[in-house]
């Protein structure tokens, strides 16, 4: 009996043993994995270079999308109606401005070499100018809203803080000689355009004045380009009379709420953004979260992977690698379709876009009558795009974003009809090059073209915007709906009562 209690004894004694070694290697494993989770995600490896993108593997080439470098930007399916069926009355072209330095001061960038190869046009852009400044015919910069803006980038060779680079110029004159190639055939008009026929806005930003600037200079004559006078948006979003809207600040803040929620809950994204923005960001950063802000990383990252620089590396020779900047990447974009689908950013896109979809409709039916304009340009940032896409009900789409990005509406008379009422009238809109009639949310009469390209009859927007535009939020009018609904009931009570 002794005997069996003692060899009992020593079972147990050898289990317990066996599970307190266990337990201490899982703990080990486990510090070894977070230790690792921490401070891994900088890969030590020798500085990578992205000087070939040929032999550059997939994941890289994704990331290369984004750039959108000059000679990437190819003919996309604008201007390929058959003329002789649908007579093209006019543009309206919205643009983001082409790369720039960082936001925020990153470690490092004077080592980034922010200049482009020198190409035809952009030499004869640079020549341009300079016989215009020479001449004393430069106007654009005279008094006014652009006054004392440079026309191009002063120091080439520089990433300056959220200034257009000179890669960003040869982007929009690239994308200007695109588009010019693409309706050179169906828009006869393009070649004779007038001063009194075009009508140019930018945002108070060098960069989005630069940029439209470049465009003009590839897209139109440059004698009209020397006579053009820029307008001046005081709003991101274009929304002209229709932009004081308190309600937007409460959404906004809602999905910043959401953003953070979803960051909490992808610890090792945070932690990577940390991790990253410490060896990135400059101690001059304006607030500590935003080391661990995969938005801020990002855009610090792009001033890198977009000039094919070697990626920075901390004090003990730990450099990044392209699995660090993959995995900002992936999430971000991932977040941001999060966004797309987010009841209240929907609401934010709306009202924050309904000036601009005002507008553009106005020089729509211009655009139809005898007097014009004929083409309209909105020279703006990534969310002038944004949120416009958003409104309109487009699908998500990651490269919307890019530098150089753009959202083209074209406005079309059926000429089979020979009629100038809205019966006969359509249009089409294309981001990128791809055309997306299709999948605005309100074009019910919608006529294929073919098996890729639409229109949309103009009357479909208008009643959009005059009966449809705010009925998911659920009032009638602009006013309203940028009330917060508890203001707008007591107002209402109140009329009640009298």
């Amino acid at each position: 009996m002794t005997l069996r209690l003692i060899s009992q004894n020593r079972a147990v004694h050898c289990y317990l043993v066996l599970i307190l070694w266990i337990l201490v290697v899982i703990a080990g494993i486990y510090k070894l994995l977070n230790e690792n989770h921490m401070h891994a995600v900088i890969t030590p490896v020798t500085t990578e270079l992205f000087h070939n993108l040929g032999i550059a593997n997939v994941k890289t080439k994704r990331l290369y999308r984004i750039c959108n470098f000059p000679e990437e930007i190819y003919q996309g399916n604008e201007g390929i109606l058959d003329n002789k069926k649908w007579l093209l009355k006019g543009l309206i072209i919205l643009i983001r401005h082409g790369d720039r330095g960082p936001l925020q001061h990153v470690k490092g960038i004077s080592t980034v070499n922010c200049n482009t190869d020198e190409t035809n046009i952009l030499n004869t852009y640079k020549s341009y100018l300079h016989n215009l400044t020479v001449m004393g015919k430069i106007q654009w910069t005279g008094p006014g809203p652009f006054h004392g803006f440079p026309v191009i980038p002063r120091n080439p060779d520089q990433c300056q803080l959220a200034q257009l680079t000179m890669q960003g110029i040869s982007q929009l004159l690239n994308l200007g000689q695109m588009l010019k190639k693409s309706y050179h055939e169906v828009w006869p008009k393009l070649q004779s355009l007038s001063v009194e026929d075009v009508l140019i806005y930018s945002t108070r930003y060098r960069r989005t004045f630069q940029s439209a600037l470049a465009f003009l200079y590839g897209f139109i004559s440059n004698e009209t380009v020397a006579k053009i006078g820029i307008r001046e948006s005081q709003s991101m979003s274009f929304c002209f009379k229709d932009c004081e809207c308190p309600v937007t600040d409460s959404l906004r803040k809602l999905i910043q709420k959401t953003e953070s929620h979803q960051l909490k809950s992808h610890p090792a994204i945070e932690t990577l953004s940390q991790t990253i923005g410490e060896v990135l960001l400059s101690t001059n950063a304006e607030h500590s979260s935003l080391l661990k802000d995969p938005t801020v990383i990002r855009d610090a990252l792009l001033t890198y992977v977009c000039h094919r620089s070697g990626l920075p590396c901390d004090s003990f020779g730990t450099c990044l690698g392209r699995q660090n900047i993959a995995g900002i990447i992936a999430y971000t974009d991932w977040m941001n379709y999060q966004k797309w689908k987010n009841e209240h950013w929907g609401k934010l896109c709306l009202l924050k876009a309904y000036g601009q979809i005002k507008h553009i409709v106005q020089q729509m039916l211009h655009m139809v009558g005898s007097n014009g304009p004929h083409l309209v340009v909105y020279s703006g940032h990534d969310f002038s795009l944004l949120q416009l896409a958003t409104a309109l009900g487009l699908e998500h789409d990651p490269l919307l974003l890019r530098y150089a990005s753009r959202l083209v509406f074209e406005i079309y008379l059926d000429n089979r009809q020979r009629s100038i009422d809205d019966k006969g009238i359509y249009f089409r809109l294309l981001s990128n090059g791809n055309d997306v009639t299709h999948e605005i949310s309100f074009c019910k009469n919608i006529v294929n073209v073919d098996k890729k390209n639409s229109v949309c009859k103009i009357e479909d927007i208008v009643r959009f915007l005059h009966d449809d535009y705010f009925s998911s939020l659920n009032v009638t009018n602009f006013k309203d709906a940028c009330i917060k609904k508890s203001e707008r009931e007591a107002v209402d009570e109140l009329f009640q009562f009298r």
